[in-house]
């Protein structure tokens, strides 16, 4: 079985106060993978533009993925899509990038391709998730073009 050795290590800098130190630089986080099935991918997304970055039905093999990592310079809006084409739930979250064209910024890491609940609920967790059909990138930058990576692994 194939799987994906992450390191993470996150140092929070509080005038007089101590620092928060979170993860570690050593000693990796494990995440099984069950087909070692891997898209490594490369967006260019212009100024002001909306660019779809990640489709399970054009990804078929890897639509239930157990990992899922981006990447990008500059900072995006990134939309996660349930039941694209019937009742298109969705949740938009801000990608932070490192705010400088050309140098990615550190990677947001999302372990398995569930969303919100069907119903609408999340702090219940008493239904069936749904997975994740659609990634959606836009640069709300009016001047630069963004870059983006994507790597999903299943």
């Amino acid at each position: 079985m194939s799987t994906a050795q992450i390191y993470q290590y996150v140092v929070i800098d509080r005038p007089g106060r101590p620092a928060v130190q979170i993860g570690s630089l050593s000693e990796a986080r494990s995440v099984a993978l069950g087909d070692g099935e891997v898209i490594d991918r490369d967006f260019s997304v212009a100024a002001l533009g909306i660019v779809k970055i990640f489709d399970k039905t054009e990804d078929e093999s890897i639509g239930n993925f157990d990992l899922l990592s981006l990447e990008c310079d500059l900072d995006l809006w990134i939309q996660f899509t349930t039941d694209a084409g019937t009742t298109d739930a969705y949740d938009v979250k801000k990608l932070k990038g490192s705010g400088t064209a050309g140098e990615m910024g550190p990677a947001m890491i999302l372990g398995s391709g569930d969303t919100q609940l069907p119903e609408g609920t999340i702090d219940a967790f008493d239904g069936a998730a749904d997975t994740i059909d659609e990634v959606w990138a836009y640069n709300p930058d009016d001047t630069n073009a963004a870059r983006i990576r994507l790597v999903v692994a299943t």
